[in-house]
């Protein structure tokens, strides 16, 4: 007999329902009654991941993400999209291959990990699953699509944590990164820098500190000098995220309307379609990566912590359903599809509220577009698979 997490299938159904309402209220009725053919591939998806056998979808790891490697190659050569190349044009339909990438590289990290008794800090256990993340990371940051690339690696984070890797080596592994990343303000970098130096001289020895804190120097100072390898619309993001009032009109405009739209909402907010910065046009892709200021502007913060709580606990049930599994390769899969979905709602939440950067990353359920629907929905159906017996 099948089991159905309630908790699970109920949250998504509520967000999937809030997601209807705030496209029609930010994209009108030609992209609701699109939203609302998306749900039937969607479904499918759902279906067949619930449905699905766990060891056929175990046998189609490798066919499926070597597929999609082939697909993000052919996306970066023949694709189509303003000023990158993330959408195959069929027809009426785009379909995006970067999302069909995170559940390929979930269920294939989850593959080889499964059949590892025990994960070592070591190169010959962290090499395979490190490069199985940046082949299709590397594919999708050229075309360009940072923030999608980033998701990749908060998975890698997430499963290798679950499969034993202790803190401390997380944070050695993904030194690199972070540095690189909190390298383009000062203020950034130096409190990661010594906090990575005041952990390393307690839990290791003064030899394997200096080599941690010379790699995050190092590390630390290409991010200036990257500036210039960047996209234009790369770097004024990054300028806009550190100094968002010294162009307001400019590159700092989009921040500024969606703090204005989510503070004009209060408490309770302005009222469904009854949102200024939303139905005047102040807010630029309102129903696709800006969706939640118009949440916050027209439902307040009531509203907005209501669609948080419903995250919350989607979530929760994916991490809950992953540690109540008795099969590692569905409890993985659990863990990585759980860690998309918190990675995506902590990096738009968080761009939106001028705590982030501001990327093109869309919020799961709520945001306009068919690929990340069929995605989330995708998912929701492998967690429900993971949840019964086998």
């Amino acid at each position: 007999m099948r089991r159905i997490d309630s908790g699970l299938l109920a949250s998504a159904l509520l967000l999937t329902l809030s997601g209807l309402f705030v496209v029609y209220s930010t994209g009108g009725s030609t992209h609701l009654i699109r939203q609302l053919l998306f749900l039937v591939p969607a479904g499918i998806g759902f279906a067949v991941a619930l449905l699905l056998p766990r060891r056929i979808l175990l046998g189609t790891a490798l066919p499926l993400y070597g597929l999609t490697l082939v697909l993000l190659i052919l996306v970066f050569l023949i694709g189509t999209g303003p000023g990158s190349r993330r959408w195959f044009e069929l027809g009426p339909v785009m379909f995006q291959p970067s999302e069909l990438a995170k559940l390929a590289t979930v269920v294939m990290l989850a593959r080889y990990l499964s059949e590892r008794r025990e994960l070592t800090f070591s190169f010959r256990d962290l090499a395979l699953p490190v490069l199985l993340v940046l082949g299709p990371a590397l594919a999708i940051l050229a075309e360009p699509d940072l923030s999608t690339a980033l998701v990749l690696a908060a998975v890698l984070a997430a499963m290798l944590y679950w499969s034993g890797l202790a803190p401390l080596e997380l944070l050695l592994l993904f030194t690199p990164l972070i540095s690189f990343a909190a390298g383009f303000s000062l203020w950034l970098w130096l409190p990661f820098f010594v906090l990575l130096g005041a952990v390393m001289l307690v839990r290791t020895t003064i030899l394997r500190t200096i080599a941690a804190l010379a790699t995050s120097t190092f590390f630390g100072l290409l991010s200036p000098l990257s500036l210039r390898l960047l996209k234009g619309y790369q770097a004024d993001r990054i300028r806009n995220f550190l100094a968002p009032w010294f162009d307001p009109h400019g590159v700092g405009w989009n921040a500024i309307q969606s703090r204005i739209a989510i503070g004009s909402g209060r408490l309770l907010g302005k009222g469904f379609l009854h949102g200024t910065q939303n139905r005047l046009g102040f807010l630029p892709n309102r129903h696709t990566d800006f969706v939640f200021s118009c949440i916050g502007e027209e439902f307040g913060f009531l509203g907005s912590m209501t669609l948080l709580g419903l995250f919350a606990l989607l979530v929760y049930r994916f991490f809950a359903i992953g540690r109540a599994s008795r099969d590692r390769f569905a409890s993985l899969i659990c863990v990585g599809s759980g860690a998309i979905i918190a990675y995506q709602v902590f990096v738009n939440v968080g761009m939106l509220l001028g705590l982030l950067p501001i990327t093109g990353i869309t919020l799961p359920f709520i945001s306009y577009g068919g690929s990340s629907l069929v995605l989330t929905w995708t998912l929701v159906g492998l967690a429900m698979n993971a949840a019964r017996p086998e």
